[in-house]
C-alpha cells in the first residue's frame, strides 16, 4: 500500500547539504533521537542517498536542521530545540534556549530564565511535561526551568496546538522535555564537562564573602550490554553560582493619602482628581549563593522487538542563600513640600520623618524534586501496540534555616532614632541626631533618588554631617517559614493501531490517564515584632556594634544610580543583629509593644505538630492548606494520510474527556484584635487555636482537536488547526483559607480568601500557518493564531466588616483628635497615639492601644478570585532560518505580535481583569561553524508587559528587556573542546512600575555572567 507523508527525507537532504559545507563539526558521539541519525562522519558529500546513513553532523547547524525537521514533519504547529551533541544542549538553562523559539518569551529570576510565556499566555497557561509526564512544582503549576540542568536533555518540543493524546493544562503551549535513553545510542558513550563561572557582580560584594569563580561539572555515562538489549545511562551535574543583585524599591503608591501642611505644587489633570503618593524609597543589595545538583538514571531492557521496558529516576536539588542589606526612607509624616504631576503622581516629596533605616535580612530555601517512573512498550501484533507509563514524583520547597533557627527568611530593621528620655544605654552615648529633612525624586526612567540631612538634637538643633553609631537602635523584626510540597501519581495507558492495508486512515490512538495531585502548604510568620517605632527604639547597643559603610556606585547601569548625595549607612552581620535583638524585651523599655519572650521565643507547639523556637510572637501559624486534585481522562485520536488533488494531505482528529474532582482543607488562625502600636503602625492579636475550613469542586470537559496540513506546492506547507483546551486555576487560589495580610495599617487592612470551586480556563484555539522550505536547512514561515478564553479569573475586592473593633476611630481616638485641634496641634497619627496614652495616664506615652468595648468595627478589603471574564487574544508569528551555502554562516530570526481585548488600562481605577504576560517578542541568532570553531551570537528581545497588580488594583508593568549572549567553542580534537560563554553582555537591567513609568516599583541590576570550560568525550 502506498503512504503519503510530508517530506520524510528532509533530514537526510539537510544532512547531505551540511556535510558538503565547510562547517562540518567533528562528531563526539551519535545522538540517535531520530532513527535516521547517521553513524559516522566524512568531509565529502555522499554519492547516493543510501550512503546518508553512514554520516553524522553535530553542532549548532545539525541541531537547527533536526529542529526544522520536527517542525516540518508535525501535523500541528510544533517547534523544537534539539541537543547539539550527547549531553550538549545549546544552553545550560532550558528556558534560555526556549526563548529563541518563535512566540516564546521568558520570566527571569536572579537574572536566569525560570518560566516561559507563549504567545502572550503566562506561565500558568503553559504545561511542561518530562517525557510526556505531568511534573510537580512546589508552589504552583508552572514548571521552573531553574530546577533541571540541561545536560541530560536531548530535545525540547513546544506544541502550540493541542493534541488529544497530550495531558491538559497548556492553553499557550505544551512543552515536553525529552531525556535520552541508553538503547537510543547503543554502545559506550562517556562525556565530562567542567566550567568556571564568573559573575561580574560578585566582585562588588560587601554583604557576604562571594567567590568570584565558582565550579560547574557534569558527566554522562551510557553503555549497552547483552547484545544491546540492556542499557544503562547516568547523567549528573553539580553547579555553584555566586552573584550579587542590586536593587531599588518603592513598596507601594497609595491613592489620595493625606498631605499635612507644607507646600504642594499640584499639577494634576485627572478628571477624577485621584493622585498617588509613594510610601518610601530604598536601595538594596543581596549576595546570592545558589547550588544546584541534578542526576538522572535510566535502565532500559528490550529482549526482543516486541518488548521494551524503561525504569528511570530524576533528582534535583536547588539551594539558595541570600544575604541582604537595604537602606531607605519612609514617608508617613507631614510634608514640607511636594510636587504632583499632570497624571496625579507625586514626583518630589520632602518630609521630616526621622525614618531612615537599614534592613539586614537573610533568606535560605531548598527546593528538592524527585521522580521515579516506569515505561513498558508492547508490540502485540504487527499493527497493534500498547504503552504503559507510570510515575510517582514530588517537589518540595522548604526553609534552609536562618539565624541558627529553622525558617526560610527573616529581616531585622535598625535605624536612626531619637529618644530624649532614654539616656545612656548599654554603652551607647547620648543621642545626637535626628532627621532634618528627607527628600526623594521620582522620574519616568531610571531609579528614584533621595537625600537625607540631619540635625543635632541638642540645643539649637544645628545641622550635622551624619549620625553617630550611638544613634542607631532597634526598630522591628519579622521572620517567615514556608513549606510547600506537591506530589503527583500518574498512570497512562495507551494503544496504537496501524492500518497496514489501503485507505486514508493510517493510525488510531487511544488511551486512559489517571492523575492524582496533592498540594500541601504550611506558612508561619512571627508577626511584625516591634522593637521601636516612630523615633524610638527598644534597644541600643555599644558604638562598636555597627560598621559605617558606603553604597556609592550602586545601580550604576540605571539613570540616577551610581553617584548618591548620601551613601553612608550603618550595618552589622545578620547573625550579630539576631543576637542583639535577642536582648529586646518588654522590660527593657516601656516604649514598645513586644511579646513577653525574646525575639525567637520559647519552644512552641504549632498546629502542624512541628516544634521549634521560631514561631512565637503575635502569630505562630499563618494557615496550613491541603488541596487534592484527581483527574480521570480518556482520549481517541485518528490520523489520516492521503492525496488531495495530487497534493500530500495529513490530518489528525481527536477528542479528550476530562473529569476532575477537587478537595481542599485548611487551617487558619483568625485575628481576634487590632492593636495600635504607634504612629501609623498596627498589629494583630491572633486566636490561640486554629480553625478548620473545607471546600470541594468538580468539573468535566470534552476537548476536541483537528490538525490538518497540505503540501500545496513542493516545499510549501499550509496548516490549519482548531482545538479546545483548558488550563487549571492556580493552586493557591483553590485553598479555603482566609488570610489576614500583613499588618492592619489604616489604609491597608486586607484579607485574602480562596475558592475551591474555581473552574479551569477554557480556550477555543485557531491556527493558520504557511511554511516554505526553500533550501536545505532554510525555511520561512508565517502563522496567525486566535484564542477565545473563557473563565478568566477576576480578582474581586469588596469591603467587609469582621468582629474586630478599630482603636483608630474609637472613642478615645476621637477625644484625642478633638483635644489636639482645640490646642492648635496637628492631629496626625503619632500625635493622636501619644495623646491617647496621656489620656490613659501612661508615662512615657508609648504603650500599645487596644480597642475599647463599643468602638466601631474595622472595615477590611476582602479579596477573592472568581471565574468571570471572556478574553480574545490574537497575533502573528514570523520566522526565518537561513544557512548561507558553504560559507559556514547561518541566521535565525523571528518576531511575534500579541494583541487582544485583555490589555490593562492605566487610567481605570481598581481594574479587575487583564492578561498578565502579554507582550511582543523577537529573537536574532547569528552563527558560524567550521571544523575547528563554533560561534553563536544571540539577541533576545521582549517588549514591556503586564506582570501583575499592586495591592490597590493598579497594573504593574515590566519594561522591555534585550540581553545579548555569546557562545564560542573551539574543537581541539574529536574528543576535546573548549568553550566560552558570555551572558547578558550588555548589562541589561530590569525595571518595573505601577500604572505610569514615574510610579517606580523596582529596579534590578545583575551584570554579565561568563563561563569558561572544557568538554571531553571518551
Amino acid at each position: 500500500m502506498q503512504r503519503f507523508t510530508v517530506k520524510k527525507s528532509t533530514l537526510a537532504s539537510s544532512i547531505a547539504f551540511a556535510i558538503g559545507t565547510s562547517f562540518v563539526v567533528p562528531a563526539m558521539a551519535q545522538d540517535a533521537e531520530d532513527e535516521d541519525t547517521p553513524e559516522v562522519i566524512t568531509d565529502s558529500a555522499p554519492e547516493s542517498p543510501a550512503e546518508l546513513d553512514r554520516f553524522e553532523v553535530t553542532g549548532i547547524a545539525f541541531s537547527l536542521l533536526r529542529s526544522m525537521d520536527r517542525k516540518r514533519d508535525a501535523v500541528g504547529v510544533v517547534d523544537a530545540i534539539t541537543a547539539e551533541d550527547i549531553g550538549k544542549f545549546p544552553d545550560q538553562n532550558l528556558a534560555e534556549s526556549l526563548q529563541r523559539i518563535t512566540g516564546v518569551s521568558i520570566d527571569r529570576s536572579n537574572n536566569e530564565g525560570s518560566r516561559i510565556t507563549v504567545r502572550g499566555m503566562g506561565p500558568e497557561f503553559n504545561l511542561v511535561t518530562l517525557n510526556g509526564r505531568s511534573m510537580p512544582t512546589a508552589g504552583g503549576r508552572s514548571f521552573d526551568f531553574n530546577d533541571i540542568a540541561s545536560e541530560g536533555v536531548s530535545a525540547v518540543e513546544v506544541y502550540k496546538t493541542a493534541r488529544a493524546d497530550l495531558p491538559t493544562g497548556g492553553i499557550g503551549a505544551t512543552v515536553n522535555i525529552i531525556t535520552a535513553r541508553p538503547l537510543d545510542n547503543p554502545g559506550l558513550t562517556a562525556v565530562i564537562g567542567a566550567k568556571a563561572v564568573h559573575e561580574r557582580s560578585s566582585s562588588d560584594s560587601d554583604v557576604g564573602d562571594l567567590d568570584e569563580f565558582t565550579p560547574e561539572i557534569s558527566g554522562t555515562f551510557s553503555n549497552t550490554y547483552m547484545d544491546d538489549t540492556f542499557g544503562v545511562r547516568l547523567t549528573a551535574s553539580y553547579q555553584e553560582r555566586h552573584n550579587r543583585e542590586e536593587n531599588a524599591t518603592v513598596d507601594n503608591w497609595g491613592p489620595n493619602l493625606q498631605l499635612n501642611g507644607g507646600n504642594v505644587n499640584d499639577n494634576n489633570q485627572r478628571a477624577d482628581g485621584t493622585w498617588w503618593h509613594p510610601q518610601n524609597v530604598g536601595y538594596g543589595w543581596s549576595d546570592i549563593e545558589r547550588t544546584r545538583t541534578n542526576a538522572q538514571l535510566a535502565l532500559q531492557y528490550s529482549p526482543n522487538e516486541r518488548w521494551n521496558a524503561t525504569l528511570d529516576y530524576t533528582y534535583s536539588e536547588l539551594e539558595t542563600l541570600n544575604n541582604s542589606n537595604s537602606v531607605g526612607i519612609w514617608f508617613e509624616c507631614p510634608n514640607i513640600d511636594a510636587t504632583i504631576n499632570e497624571r496625579g503622581t507625586v514626583t518630589q516629596v520632602t518630609q521630616a520623618c526621622n525614618d531612615y533605616s537599614t534592613n539586614i535580612a537573610r533568606a535560605n530555601t531548598i527546593k528538592e524534586n524527585d521522580s521515579l517512573g516506569f515505561n513498558l512498550e508492547f508490540q502485540a501484533t504487527e499493527a497493534l501496540s500498547f504503552k504503559l507509563d507510570a510515575h510517582s514524583s514530588s517537589s518540595e520547597l522548604r526553609g534552609g534555616g536562618i539565624g541558627g533557627e529553622p525558617g526560610s527568611s527573616a529581616n531585622l530593621i535598625i535605624g536612626n532614632t531619637f529618644c530624649s528620655w532614654c539616656g545612656d544605654v548599654d554603652g551607647a552615648g547620648p543621642f545626637t541626631a535626628a532627621i532634618l529633612s528627607q527628600t526623594a525624586f521620582y522620574g519616568s526612567s531610571g531609579i528614584p533618588t533621595f537625600d537625607v540631612s540631619f540635625t543635632n538634637t541638642g540645643p539649637g538643633g544645628a545641622p550635622i554631617d551624619f549620625p553617630a553609631p550611638q544613634d542607631i537602635g532597634s526598630l522591628f523584626g519579622q521572620a517567615f517559614n514556608t513549606e510547600v510540597k506537591n506530589d503527583i501519581d500518574q498512570v497512562q495507558l495507551g494503544g496504537s493501531w496501524l492500518n497496514l492495508e489501503s485507505g486514508a486512515i493510517s493510525r488510531i490512538d487511544f488511551g486512559f490517564n489517571y492523575q492524582k495531585q496533592e498540594y500541601n502548604t504550611r506558612n508561619a510568620f512571627s508577626g511584625l515584632l516591634p522593637a521601636g517605632f516612630w523615633n524610638t527604639s527598644a534597644q541600643f547597643w555599644p558604638d562598636d556594634s555597627f560598621t559605617l559603610a558606603d553604597f556609592g556606585g550602586l545601580l550604576s547601569e540605571f539613570s540616577g544610580g551610581g553617584g548618591f548625595s548620601e551613601s553612608r549607612y550603618y550595618t552589622a552581620p545578620f547573625d550579630a543583629v539576631v543576637d542583639a535583638f535577642e536582648t529586646v524585651g518588654s522590660t527593657n523599655f516601656p516604649c514598645c509593644y513586644w511579646p513577653d519572650t525574646n525575639f525567637w521565643g520559647p519552644d512552641f507547639q504549632d498546629p502542624s505538630g512541628d516544634r521549634g523556637r521560631f514561631w512565637s510572637g503575635p502569630l505562630g501559624n499563618n494557615g496550613n492548606s491541603f488541596v487534592e486534585e484527581e483527574i480521570n481522562s480518556f482520549y481517541a485520536q485518528v490520523t489520516f494520510q492521503d492525496m488531495f488533488n495530487n497534493m500530500p494531505f495529513n490530518a489528525v482528529v481527536g477528542v479528550r474527556y476530562e473529569d476532575t474532582e477537587v478537595t481542599s482543607i485548611g487551617q487558619e488562625l483568625p485575628a481576634t484584635e487590632i492593636i495600635w502600636v504607634g504612629g501609623n503602625e498596627f498589629a494583630y492579636e491572633f486566636a490561640d487555636e486554629t480553625s478548620l475550613r473545607t471546600g470541594e469542586g468538580s468539573n468535566k470537559f470534552w476537548l476536541p482537536q483537528v490538525d490538518m496540513n497540505l503540501e500545496f506546492m513542493p516545499d510549501w506547507i499550509a496548516r490549519v488547526a482548531y482545538s479546545k483546551s483548558i488550563a487549571r486555576p492556580p493552586v493557591g487560589a483553590l485553598g479555603p483559607n482566609r488570610q489576614f495580610v500583613g499588618n492592619p495599617t489604616v489604609r491597608n487592612r486586607r484579607v485574602n480568601t480562596g475558592n475551591p470551586q474555581l473552574l479551569p480556563y477554557e480556550s477555543d484555539n485557531l491556527d493558520l500557518a504557511v511554511e516554505w522550505y526553500y533550501a536545505p536547512g532554510s525555511y520561512a514561515s508565517i502563522t496567525h493564531y486566535r484564542k477565545r478564553v473563557d473563565n478568566f479569573l477576576v480578582t474581586r475586592t469588596r469591603p467587609q466588616f469582621f468582629d474586630l473593633e478599630d482603636p483608630y476611630v474609637g472613642a478615645l481616638a476621637e477625644q484625642a483628635r478633638a483635644e489636639l485641634e482645640a490646642e492648635g496641634i496637628s492631629p496626625d497619627d503619632q500625635n493622636v497615639f501619644t495623646r491617647i496614652n496621656q489620656i490613659l495616664g501612661n508615662d512615657p506615652p508609648t504603650d500599645p492601644i487596644f480597642a475599647q468595648p463599643g468602638d466601631p468595627l474595622a472595615e477590611f478589603q476582602v479579596t477573592a478570585v472568581e471565574n468571570e471574564e471572556v478574553g480574545n487574544l490574537f497575533g502573528w508569528e514570523f520566522a526565518i532560518q537561513h544557512m548561507f551555502g558553504d560559507s559556514g554562516f547561518g541566521v535565525q530570526a523571528n518576531y511575534t505580535t500579541v494583541s487582544g481585548d485583555v490589555d490593562a488600562d492605566t487610567e481605570v481605577l481598581n481594574q479587575q481583569f487583564a492578561l498578565e504576560g502579554l507582550s511582543d517578542s523577537g529573537n536574532l541568532i547569528v552563527f558560524y561553524e567550521n571544523a575547528y570553531i563554533s560561534t553563536r551570537l544571540a539577541v533576545n528581545w521582549r517588549d514591556e508587559f503586564l506582570s501583575g497588580f499592586d495591592q490597590f488594583g493598579a497594573p504593574v508593568f515590566t519594561e522591555e528587556f534585550m540581553p545579548v549572549d555569546l557562545n564560542i567553542t573551539y574543537f581541539y580534537s574529536d574528543a576535546l573542546s573548549f568553550f566560552f560563554e558570555g551572558l547578558n553582555l550588555t548589562d541589561e537591567v530590569q525595571r518595573t512600575y505601577s500604572r505610569y513609568p514615574e510610579q517606580f516599583l523596582r529596579g534590578n541590576q545583575y551584570g554579565s555572567r561568563f563561563n569558561v570550560g572544557l568538554r571531553y568525550a571518551f
